[in-house]
């Protein structure tokens, strides 16, 4: 049977500032997109059940498990379920409060940011606005939302153990969301600790613990009875965690026929990725089932700008010149139930920044233009080196396609297929590739995107960019906002430091006594899943 996500619009004022984060929420669909019933789906599994050990296989287990010491977001999955922020965002994009009780903004880039009373660490220890600070200026120190934030911050300061004072350069919209990854340690672990010296026991305040943890090996998470959830209803990283499971297991699997296999025989309960040639088989019955999540998911390239043929922007516009992404997309998940053709970076399920700015050339295969932009980039034919893995179909399935394409351009694609960890660290040395495969997920704000970062790997360096950042970050009005970004997604699209293909919805196999409110919280939320204990 299949399981089928579908969007369903409603924005919901949590706080004044998170309002501007706000975006369309996703609820289950009753039917299958074949017009069958969903009963006895992921999300009809009747009553929560507490119990049992929820086994979890990952294509590999983090190698750092401190959120701080990685921006790789695949890399968090394991802090989502021991550690919390100030703030969190629910699986519709809103943002909303979790460790913070209120945020109130005083005016003039002032704000006081007061804590919930009677949390403690998985230690024993009382959070307070000591361990906020510490958290904070650690969180300072990494890319993304933290230097985002470093950059708008004057001072953090603690009024008394609950309360903390923020004063920012200049009135801002973004703290609650830019809060969002900050997780919260105490003190006693991570005051004036590197980012470069990973913690490998995490101590926080989620409704899971760490029992044990082996770098590339399995990793045991406990319920911690000590929890203090909050009592509105949990969707993704907001509301009540419930800790329905005794225990949650982590276990890499590389490969995903392994991952299939294991979930039908009932070795694993959640498999992760499914292959989308696997839909339908799975779908029809057993002991597995297949839940097509949120069309969140946008697949692209990055491209080296840092050296190399790549690193001249006409060269990158011939690219975009040369690919048709509606039959990239067809060729990568063969069925346009799972992918739309979009160029938006933010894409339609997220309503309040979907745009088509900057779009006029995209899907606009033009070989007499490819041509001219080559001649413009002296290009030769020299190999292009392309990163890509299989462990990911959002990856992986754009790049044979487009390699085609490309080569009846005229550009040589070396295309070198390799684990997804060798992707992620060679990403990091310009001198090891060209161009690398990713995937953009759907942020809350587009501030977040890290892609716009220049500190991101294919280090994109661009005055204009740094302009509409800043200007996005501190502009108060949601339309002038809107206008700012649609400016940005022009830049991009000019400028081209990385290319969109298109938006797929990630597909998921998980055991049939899996069970969620919230299909969506399967792409890494856990705790809020129980198994029936029948």
């Amino acid at each position: 049977m299949r399981h089928d996500v579908r969007p369903n619009r409603r924005v919901r004022r949590l706080i004044p500032l998170a309002a501007l984060a706000a975006a369309s929420a996703l609820v289950l669909s009753g039917c299958g997109a074949d017009g069958s019933t969903s009963a006895g789906s992921i999300a009809d599994g009747g009553e929560p059940q507490t119990g049992g050990t929820l086994t979890v296989a990952l294509s590999a287990t983090p190698s750092i498990i401190d959120p701080f010491a990685t921006s790789l977001q695949a890399d968090w999955v394991i802090a989502r379920q021991v550690c919390e922020p100030l703030f969190d965002v629910s699986t519709s994009f809103e943002v909303g409060p979790v460790l913070a009780k209120d945020l109130v903004d005083n005016g003039g880039g002032s704000y006081t940011l007061s804590l919930r009373d009677g949390v403690t660490f998985q230690d024993g220890e009382p959070f307070t606005s000591a361990d906020v600070i510490a958290s904070l200026n650690r969180y300072f120190l990494t890319p993304g939302n933290g230097s985002i934030l470093k950059s708008l911050t004057t001072s953090i300061e603690a009024v008394d153990d609950t309360t903390v004072a923020i004063t920012l350069n200049t009135p801002s919209p973004l703290l609650p969301t830019l809060l969002t990854t900050a997780y919260m340690m105490p003190a006693s672990i991570v005051k004036d600790r590197p980012i470069t010296d990973p913690v490998s026991d995490l101590v926080c305040t989620g409704p899971y613990k760490l029992s044990s943890y082996a770098a590339d090996g399995d990793v045991v998470l406990d319920r911690w009875d000590g929890y203090q959830k909050l009592d509105t209803p949990g969707d993704g990283g907001l509301g009540a965690k419930n800790a329905y499971a005794d225990q949650i297991v982590f276990t890499p699997m590389p490969e995903a026929s392994t991952r299939r296999q294991a979930t039908e025989a009932g070795q694993v309960d959640i498999g992760g990725s499914l292959s989308y040639d696997d839909y339908d088989s799975v779908s029809t019955g057993g002991a597995a089932q297949a839940v097509l999540l949120s069309p969140t998911s946008g697949s692209t390239v990055v491209f080296n700008k840092a050296q190399g043929i790549m690193s001249n922007v006409a060269m990158r516009q011939a690219f975009l010149a040369a690919l048709n992404m509606d039959d990239i997309m067809l060729a990568a998940f063969g069925n346009p139930e799972f992918y739309s053709v979009d160029g938006s970076i933010i894409p339609e399920v997220n309503s309040t920044w979907a745009t088509d700015a900057g779009t006029e050339n995209y899907n606009k295969p033009d070989l007499d233009r490819v041509k001219k932009l080559l001649d413009e980039a002296g290009y030769t034919g020299e190999p292009i080196r392309w990163l890509t893995t299989k462990e990911d179909p959002s990856w992986y399935g754009p790049s044979l396609p487009a390699q085609q394409q490309l080569k009846e351009a005229g550009i040589n694609i070396d295309l070198q297929v390799i684990d997804r960890a060798s992707v992620i660290q060679l990403r990091t040395d310009p001198t090891a590739f060209d161009l690398f495969s990713s995937g953009i997920p759907t942020y809350a704000d587009p501030v977040l995107l890290p892609y716009l970062q220049q500190t991101f790997p294919g280090t994109w360096i661009s005055p204009d960019r740094d302009a509409l950042l800043s200007k996005l970050s501190t502009e108060s009005d949601a339309a002038a906002r809107k206008a700012t970004w649609e400016q940005l997604q022009t830049l991009v699209y000019e400028d081209l430091p990385f290319l969109k293909f298109g938006t797929s919805r990630p597909l998921l196999i998980t055991a049939n006594r899996v069970h969620t409110e919230h299909p969506d919280e399967l792409a890494g939320w856990y705790y809020n899943t129980w198994l029936d204990q029948s």
